[in-house]
């Protein structure tokens, strides 16, 4: 199966006073069929630089890659026809309606029933009650929703979006997740480049980190967090009724705890490998009312990795 994205050693540089500037340096970059790709970073990192390389806007100094198996260099033209991309800077005309924004651009990709595509996207996305308000007028909110809305006109397999939830409030940020995870599920994959954690980081399924125009780390959600476990430990929190300070040292004696802490009847205990079997047991007879490993967050890999 060919994957949607795929980058080999993508490099770009500038020249800038007489210095190089590797905005993009090296990416290897794989992106999994169906799921919602969060590429992030600090603003500066390189993101919308890979992400204009990956469209064709902007040329690779070395390495390559191909998007929906098409080369991102010699056949950069088949990949906007077939990708729905939503740039950082949308350009929409502000004294036109959505609807009459949309149907230019519908017209202009020449598609066959440009009226009834329209209307199906704006629906989608939550503007068609909306469809005769001047983009002049909208919230940033409904602004974006509108830019999501020209990238679904061609009914794409993959949608780009770089930074689309950049200046969006709370409920607009909401509507947001909503709208990715409705067209997840119709099986489209969607890569999304932000900075903004809070807002839309629980939807990611695999993510990519990137410093200094280098992919630092890449991998499903689920096993990076794996991973800073592994590194920094599996911190397990439990709720007792018949707490003991006895417990600290029978933790402690065990094989693989680096700590444990006892406040109140809530117990903390530091690990260097998992041990919930083993714990639960020990614990017979102090009242466990609750256990859960604390799971690392995609902010503490973001933090772990971004510098």
């Amino acid at each position: 199966m060919v994957p949607p994205i795929k980058t080999e050693n993508l490099t770009k540089i500038y020249k800038l006073g007489g210095k190089e500037v590797r905005a993009v340096d090296g990416v290897n970059l794989e992106v999994p069929k169906r799921s919602i790709f969060g590429l992030l970073g600090r603003n500066g990192a390189g993101k919308s630089t890979l992400i204009h390389m990956l469209m064709g806007t902007i040329l690779p100094t070395s390495g390559r890659g191909t998007v929906l198996g098409y080369d991102i260099v010699k056949e950069s033209l088949k990949i906007r026809e077939k990708v729905g991309f939503m740039p950082e800077g949308l350009g929409f005309y502000e004294d036109l309606t959505a609807e009459q924004n949309l149907m230019a651009i519908a017209k202009l990709m020449g598609l066959k029933k440009p009226t009834e595509s329209v209307r199906e996207c704006l629906k989608l996305v939550g503007l068609w009650e909306y469809r005769q308000r001047k983009y002049g007028e909208m919230s940033v909110g409904m602004k974006q929703r509108l830019g999501i809305a020209q990238a679904l006109l061609k009914d794409p397999e993959l949608l780009v979006l770089d930074e689309p939830t950049s200046g969006v409030d709370p409920d607009g940020a909401r509507e947001f997740r909503r709208l990715i995870q409705e067209l997840n599920k119709q099986g489209k994959t969607i890569f999304i480049s932000t900075h903004l954690l809070y807002e839309i980081g629980p939807l990611f399924t695999h993510i990519a980190v990137m410093r200094q125009g280098k992919i630092v780390v890449q991998g499903s959600v689920s096993d990076l967090k794996e991973k800073l476990m592994a590194g920094q430990g599996y911190v397990y929190e439990v709720e007792l009724s018949k707490p003991a300070q006895v417990i600290i040292d029978r933790m402690c004696s065990l094989n693989g705890v680096k700590e444990a802490i006892l406040e109140g009847n809530k117990l903390v205990v530091l690990c260097s490998k998992p041990l919930a079997p083993t714990l639960l047991s020990l614990l017979e007879g102090y009242g466990v009312e609750s256990f859960r490993l604390a799971k690392p967050t995609l902010e503490d890999i973001f933090r772990e990795f971004s510098g």
